[in-house]
């Protein structure tokens, strides 16, 4: 009888860690889901940043082109404007030469018909005499209806130009207008995209420090002299080998890329073995990145994380959390991205378990 007191009593209890321990890893798992959420829409932002400002960039091109029309036309109205000029002082010149003429007829008597007719000495004189005032006058009349014409083409020409560098001003201005819109939003999209990550990090961070403080979560997976450099609920979504990659198409993968299968955003990634840091610092596409090295020859790559708990030179031990889960530098997503040198040569990582 005290023995079955005893084991139910055992079993009570143990079913009374369970839940803690139930409750617990769902508070962690819904702190990283928060964060997952929040960088997620964070990366949406960027996204969005990112195309506000191509569209800021391209309304910025569109306005250094119609400047270029606008001083191209602004050239062919000073050019239209000279002709007007020389054609103004051509008409001055033939007016006042029309003007000269006719007060030389007036002085000396021959403005009319019938003086020509009464000044001829015969019918040969008076022909030529006619004929000569005729051609005068048609000459006349002919210069100054074609100087007419020309004044009418180029005030025309002169009136289109003005009316397209209007035109121009006015697309100008939408542009530049449509310009800062598009930098607004992209500001706007910035400071939402900074304030997520923030939200993401606080998450991640307040998740880490509960972790702490129950050693019992899982932990590293052993597997001979090195371990697994994340927790044991992973899937693989890309390994080593020919792949058909996201940003450059078909290339050679030289790693692992590594997904938890709950809560990977912000969880730990251990070091696989003894060692000491070489790199934790942006490392181009990795990203935020962390290089490990273990001795003879081998060295450990992680990549795309969103945080440190190591520092340059560090020694660290195996099993250590030296880093963790993100999703920065060329990434679609929160993954490890693990990759294996051995004496300076990417070899597949597998070869370590």
């Amino acid at each position: 009888m005290r023995n079955s007191r005893r084991f139910n009593s055992i079993l009570v209890l143990v079913l009374a860690v369970a839940m803690v321990m139930s409750s617990v890893a769902g508070v962690f798992a819904g702190k990283r889901d928060e964060a997952a959420k929040a960088e997620k829409e964070a990366a949406a932002a960027r996204a969005q940043r990112i195309e506000a400002l191509k569209d800021a960039e391209a309304m910025v091109d569109a306005g250094h082109l119609l400047v270029a029309q606008i001083e191209e036309k602004q050239a062919q109205i000073n050019e239209t404007k000279a002709k007007l000029e020389a054609k103004q002082k051509e008409v001055d010149q033939q007016e006042q030469d029309l003007g000269d003429r006719l007060t030389a007829m007036y002085k000396t008597g021959t403005v009319g018909y019938v003086d020509v007719i009464l000044s001829s000495e015969g019918i040969t004189d008076l022909i030529q005499n006619i004929g000569m005032v005729q051609k005068i006058l048609e000459s006349d009349e002919d210069m100054l209806a074609k100087l007419e014409d020309e004044y009418k083409e180029i005030d025309k020409l002169k009136q289109q130009q003005e009316t397209q560098m209007a035109e121009l001003k006015d697309k100008k201005a939408e542009c530049d207008m449509l310009a800062e819109k598009y930098k607004k939003t992209a500001d706007d999209y910035a400071a939402r995209e900074k304030a997520l990550e923030a939200q993401a990090d606080k998450l991640i961070a307040q998740a880490i420090a509960e972790e702490s403080k129950h050693p019992s979560l899982p932990n590293p997976t052993p597997m001979g002299a090195y371990c697994w450099p994340t927790r044991s609920n992973y899937i693989i979504t890309s390994n080593y080998g020919y792949r058909i990659c996201p940003f450059h198409g078909p290339e050679f993968h030289n790693g692992l890329d590594i997904v938890l299968t709950s809560g990977t955003h912000g969880s730990p990634v251990y070091a696989v073995a003894d060692g000491y840091i070489e790199r934790a610092s942006w490392y181009s596409g990795y990203g935020h990145c962390i290089i490990l090295n273990t001795g003879n020859g081998i060295r450990a790559l992680y990549g795309h994380l969103s945080g440190y708990n190591c520092s340059y030179g560090r020694k660290v031990s195996k099993g250590q959390v030296i880093g963790y889960i993100g999703s920065t530098g060329n990434s679609t997503g929160p993954h490890l991205h693990f990759t294996v040198y051995r004496n300076g040569s990417e070899i597949n990582p597998w070869s370590l378990y």
